[in-house]
C-alpha cells in the first residue's frame, strides 16, 4: 500500500471506530434499498468529491449516484457554551421521503450546509434551503412532502455584532480561544436553534409548529433515563441505564412490555459497554450490540427476551461494528478489521451469518499489506491494553527490524492511527515495523473514589498518573513484539497526535527506548496549559489541580515538559502540527531549539487538531515515513526532490552526535 492508496481510501461514515448515536445508513420505506453519502479525497487537487448512493438491499442493481457533492461538513458543536467549527466530519445521514420516492440529506452549498432532496430514481436534485447558518438535524413530517429541521438564524447576528466590537477591539475574555482565532467565536446563548419547515411544493420555508418541533427532536420516553432508547411498534420501549451513579458505570439493558413492569436484563452480557438497540418485528426480543473481552476488543451482538429473561448470542467478533441499523431480519453495519476496510454487510440475526452489501474499496484486497498479530498486554496498573504489530509484506523473517509506535487506538481497519496522520500500513510497505496501539482504560475511570468526569480527569492528572499507565502499556507492547523474534529493540520510535501526542512528551522524558519521533500536536507545558489556550481551556486545566502559571512551578511539570527539559532530551522529535495550535507548541519549541536538539517543524494552514485536508495528509503521511526511515534505517528517498529536507536532517544528526548545541531556527 503506498500513501496515495491510503489518502483516496473511499469512507462511508466516520472515518473511526467511535459510538456514533446516527448511522450513515438509511433503509427505504420498503425495506427493498439503502442509502449512503460516500466520499473521497484527492490530495493532487486537495479537494473531496462526495456522492449520496442508492442501492438495493438484496442484489438486482448496482449502486447509483443520484446526487454529488464536494468535501464532507466539517463538525459544528456547543464546546464550553461556545459555537465552534471544528476538523472532525460531521456525520451526514439521508432520511428517505415516507413514499420513498426521494431522499433527503445535508450537503454544503458554497460554505454553508443546506437541505438538499434528491429523487431516488436518479431523475434530478434540488436545493431546498438557503438558510445563512448550517442546518443541523433535521426530519421528514409523517405523511407529508415535507421537511421539518434546525438552524442557528442568529450567526449572522453574531458575526455582525463582533464585527462590530472589532472596530474598538475584542475583550479578551473566555469566547476567545487563541489556538482557534483571535476573533471570539460566538455563544451558543446567542444561537439558540430554531425549527422551520420546508415544503417540497415551491419550496416554500415557514417557522415549525411545536408539534413539528417534537417530530425532529423528541421528548425522552417515559422511563427511559439515559439517551438510549428504542419504541417497538407494539409500544414496547427498551433503553440503557448506569448501574450506580458512578461517571464511568457500566449501563444496563431494560424493556417495558405493553402495560407492563420495567424489566432488567440481568445476564452478564446486559452490562457493560452497550450500544445500539433495536426491537425485534414481533416486539418481544431485544438485540442490542455491546463491547466485551479485552481492553474492549470484541463486538458481541445479543438478543434478549423481557419476558423470560433470556439472553442469547447472535454474533460474537473481533471485527468492528458500526453504524447498524435494523432491515426486518438482519442488522446493516459497517463492518472492518484490521487488515479490511469499512464495507456494509448485513448481519443475520437468526445466524449471525455476514454478506457482503457494498464494499466502497475492493482494490484493497489486492494489495499486500503483510502479517498482522495481536499482542495483549497490561499497564503496570494491571489494565488490559493491546497492540496490533504489522511486519512488511516482503519481510524475510530474519532480520531485525526498526519499529514504529502508531497510537492511541487499534480498532478496526488500521489506518494511521487517531488522527489518521501515521501511514501504517504505507510505512510497513518502506521496511518498518509498526505497532498500532490501543491504549488501557484511564487511571481515573478505574478509581472507586472517583464520583465525577471532573474528578476522574484530576485522577489522571495526579502525579501524572495516567501518563505513567500509558507508557507502561505502550513498553510492554514493545516488550512483546520483541519476544516475536523479528524488532530491534535499539531501534524505535514512536508518533501520535492528542493523547498520543502527551504520551510522547512523557515517554521522551521518562523512557530511553526512542530514538525518533513525530508529533502532530504539542505540547503539555507551563503556559501552554494555562494560558495559550484560552481563559476557558485553561480554567478547565486548573480544575484538575495543575499549578497556575504565576507560580512558575517547573518542578510540576518536570515529568512531562519538553520546555522544562530541553537540555537532557536527544531523541529527534518531527512536529507537524495546524496552524491553530501551532501557538501550543512554541515554549517547547523555543525552548529545544536553543538547546540545540534536533527538532523540525511544519505548520498547516487552515487546519484543525485533525487535519481535513487531503494534500496536508498526504504531506504528513510521506514525510512521516522519510523521518522515520532516516533516523531508524538511515535510509535516505532518492526522489530528487528531497535533497534539501535530508540535508537539513543530515545537519540535525550531525550536531545532535556532539551533544547538541544551540542552533539558529
Amino acid at each position: 500500500m503506498t500513501t496515495m492508496d491510503l489518502a483516496r481510501i473511499r469512507d462511508v461514515g466516520d472515518t473511526e471506530v467511535i459510538s456514533n448515536p446516527q448511522s450513515p445508513y438509511a433503509l427505504s420505506p420498503d425495506g427493498r434499498s439503502i442509502a449512503f453519502v460516500i466520499a473521497r479525497g484527492d490530495p493532487r487537487t486537495n479537494a473531496y468529491c462526495s456522492a449520496l448512493v442508492v442501492m438495493p438491499r438484496r442484489g438486482g442493481g448496482a449502486p447509483r449516484i443520484i446526487d454529488r457533492g464536494g468535501a464532507i461538513p466539517r463538525l459544528a458543536a456547543v464546546f464550553r457554551d461556545l459555537y465552534i467549527v471544528t476538523g472532525f466530519p460531521d456525520t451526514i445521514v439521508p432520511a428517505w421521503s415516507p413514499d420513498g420516492t426521494s431522499i433527503a440529506y445535508r450537503k454544503e452549498v458554497d460554505g454553508i450546509v443546506q437541505l438538499v432532496s434528491a429523487k431516488a430514481d436518479g431523475s434530478g436534485s434540488r436545493v431546498l434551503t438557503h438558510e445563512g447558518s448550517n442546518v443541523e438535524n433535521f426530519t421528514w413530517l409523517p405523511d407529508s412532502g415535507a421537511l421539518a429541521y434546525f438552524t442557528r438564524p442568529g450567526r449572522d447576528a453574531a458575526k455582525q455584532r463582533i464585527a462590530r466590537e472589532a472596530r474598538t477591539g475584542w475583550l479578551y475574555d473566555k469566547s476567545i480561544l487563541p489556538m482557534q482565532s483571535w476573533e471570539p467565536q460566538p455563544w451558543a446563548k446567542d444561537l439558540a436553534r430554531a425549527a422551520f419547515v420546508v415544503e417540497l411544493t415551491g419550496p416554500k420555508v415557514r417557522p415549525a409548529t411545536p408539534e413539528e418541533e417534537r417530530v425532529i427532536n423528541p421528548p425522552p420516553a417515559a422511563g427511559s433515563p439515559y439517551e438510549l432508547a428504542v419504541r417497538a411498534t407494539n409500544g414496547a420501549s427498551a433503553w440503557t441505564a448506569p448501574v450506580n451513579d458512578l461517571p464511568y458505570a457500566k449501563r444496563r439493558v431494560w424493556a417495558r412490555l405493553p402495560g407492563g413492569r420495567d424489566i432488567a436484563c440481568k445476564a452478564e452480557g446486559c452490562a457493560g459497554k452497550i450500544g445500539r438497540l433495536f426491537w425485534q418485528q414481533d416486539g418481544k426480543s431485544v438485540v442490542f450490540l455491546a463491547r466485551e473481552g479485552w481492553n474492549s476488543e470484541e463486538f458481541v451482538l445479543y438478543r434478549w427476551v423481557p419476558s423470560s429473561n433470556r439472553l442469547t448470542t447472535i454474533l460474537r467478533t473481533n471485527d468492528a461494528l458500526t453504524g447498524c441499523i435494523f432491515a426486518g431480519d438482519e442488522l446493516l453495519c459497517g463492518r472492518e478489521n484490521a487488515a479490511t476496510p469499512r464495507r456494509i454487510m448485513g448481519v443475520d440475526l437468526a445466524s449471525g451469518r455476514s454478506r457482503l452489501v457494498f464494499d466502497p474499496n475492493p482494490e484493497f484486497a489486492d494489495l499486500n499489506l503483510g502479517k498482522v498479530t495481536r499482542l495483549k498486554v497490561t499497564s503496570d496498573r494491571g489494565y488490559p491494553a493491546w497492540a496490533d504489530l504489522v511486519l512488511p509484506p516482503d519481510y524475510d523473517g530474519k532480520s531485525k527490524l526498526p519499529l514504529v509506535v502508531v497510537q492511541y487506538r487499534s480498532t478496526g481497519f488500521l489506518r494511521g492511527g487517531i488522527g489518521d496522520d501515521y501511514p501504517i500500513y504505507p510505512m510497513a510497505a518502506k521496511g518498518l515495523a509498526v505497532l498500532s496501539f490501543d491504549r488501557p482504560p484511564s487511571a481515573g475511570s478505574q478509581d472507586p473514589s472517583v464520583r465525577t468526569f471532573e474528578q476522574g480527569r484530576a485522577a489522571d492528572w495526579n502525579g501524572w498518573a495516567d501518563r505513567r499507565n500509558t507508557l507502561s502499556a505502550i513498553e510492554a507492547g514493545i516488550d512483546a513484539a520483541v519476544a516475536t523474534g523479528t524488532i530491534d529493540p535499539g531501534r524505535i520510535g514512536i508518533s501520535g497526535l492528542s493523547d498520543g501526542a502527551s504520551t510522547i512528551e512523557f515517554a521522551l522524558i521518562n523512557s530511553r527506548r526512542f530514538k525518533a519521533a513525530a508529533m502532530s500536536t504539542c505540547c503539555d507545558d507551563l503556559l501552554t496549559q494555562t494560558v495559550l489556550g484560552g481563559f476557558a481551556w485553561g480554567a478547565e486545566i486548573l480544575r484538575r489541580g495543575v499549578p497556575p502559571s504565576v507560580d512558575n512551578d517547573r518542578e510540576y511539570w518536570k515529568p512531562i515538559s519538553l520546555s522544562v527539559n530541553a537540555r537532557k532530551i536527544d531523541t529527534p522529535i518531527l512536529m507537524q502540527v495546524a496552524d491553530r495550535e501551532a501557538s501550543l507548541g512554541l515554549p517547547a519549541i523555543g525552548a529545544l531549539t536553543e538547546a540545540g536538539k534536533p527538532l523540525e517543524v511544519y505548520v498547516f494552514p487552515d487546519e484543525y487538531h485533525n487535519k481535513w485536508q487531503p494534500a496536508h495528509r498526504l504531506a504528513v503521511y510521506d514525510r512521516a515515513i522519510d523521518w522515520f526511515n532516516f533516523w531508524l534505517r538511515d535510509h535516505e528517498d532518492p526522489e530528487p526532490g528531497k535533497r534539501e529536507q535530508y540535508a537539513r536532517w543530515q545537519e540535525l544528526a550531525r550536531k545532535a552526535s556532539k551533544g547538541g548545541s544551540p542552533i539558529s531556527p
